[in-house]
């Protein structure tokens, strides 16, 4: 049966893991999600990582070392570069629906603050760096039961296909080159000791253990909107839900690409 439009919402995971990790759906499987609001620098309302070490674990020196023979211009400031963010990731993804996905404002703080959160409970609204999916969520009877419709996870195909054809040594390239803007929205995050890097790495970890839950996954009706029937999947994380909601076979071809980001963002140059 159809229900009306859920909050599940699908950023674009990682856009390179260089901008947009993501593949989302939201925590709750039917609720009106909330407008993007304007904001200055997001908040992250996320318990503080393990305190950082003095040195970086993954060090991104190694891959800006790389670069170092092939000179670019000089990276926008911060706060201005929303623009060049976005002429980036289409010349990346080719896409003729990313100007339709991408938040146009704050983009590399939105990113960093949305990984920085995936591995807590709930991920603010305004965190958020690509907008609500489209279509309809669909709950289907099963022997009794209600659970999530088999069709539900063609509404992130699209989204999902980008990511998984996307070039990983050009998202990567694109990653090290943004790093410095990246590493800067993480510190004012507040973590000033802090290396983004190592926090992508955590993140990414944490969404390739994200459950593999066998169809039909089983849904229960509250006032706020369906959840989970099986406990322990309700009380995984909002990265957890996001991998476990867009379908199997897209949470397969999503970690398949994570695997490839983590080894290219950890290598040794």
């Amino acid at each position: 049966m159809p229900v009306p439009e859920s909050s599940s919402k699908m950023p674009l995971v990682v856009a390179a893991l260089g901008i947009a990790v993501a593949i989302g759906a939201g925590w709750y499987l039917q609720r009106k999600p909330a407008p993007v609001r304007p904001m200055t620098v997001p908040v992250a309302a996320a318990p503080a990582p393990a305190p950082a070490a003095t040195e970086p674990q993954f060090p991104v020196a190694p891959l800006q070392q790389a670069l170092a023979d092939q000179p670019d211009d000089p990276l926008p400031d911060l706060f201005s570069s929303d623009a060049f963010v976005g002429d980036a990731l289409n010349a990346l993804l080719a896409n003729p629906m990313l100007a339709q996905w991408l938040v146009p404002e704050h983009r590399i703080a939105r990113f960093v603050a949305f990984v920085d959160s995936l591995p807590n409970r709930k991920v603010g609204t305004n965190l958020w760096p690509l907008k609500p999916a489209t279509g309809t969520f669909f709950a289907q009877d099963e022997q009794g039961a209600v659970a999530i419709g088999a069709a539900n996870s063609a509404r992130y195909d699209a989204q999902v296909q980008a990511f998984a054809a996307m070039d990983t040594t050009a998202a990567v390239t694109l990653y090290t080159r943004m790093y410095p803007l990246m590493q800067q929205a993480y510190r004012e995050l507040g973590y000033p000791e802090g290396y983004f890097n190592d926090r992508m790495i955590v993140v990414i970890d944490h969404l390739l253990a994200a459950p593999e839950p066998v169809a039909p996954v089983i849904i229960v009706r509250t006032d706020k909107g369906y959840v989970f029937a099986d406990e322990a999947l309700e009380a995984a994380s909002s990265g957890e839900k996001m991998m476990m909601r867009i379908g199997p076979a897209h949470e397969a071809a999503v970690k398949n690409k994570l695997r490839e980001l983590r080894a290219a963002l950890t290598a040794k140059h």
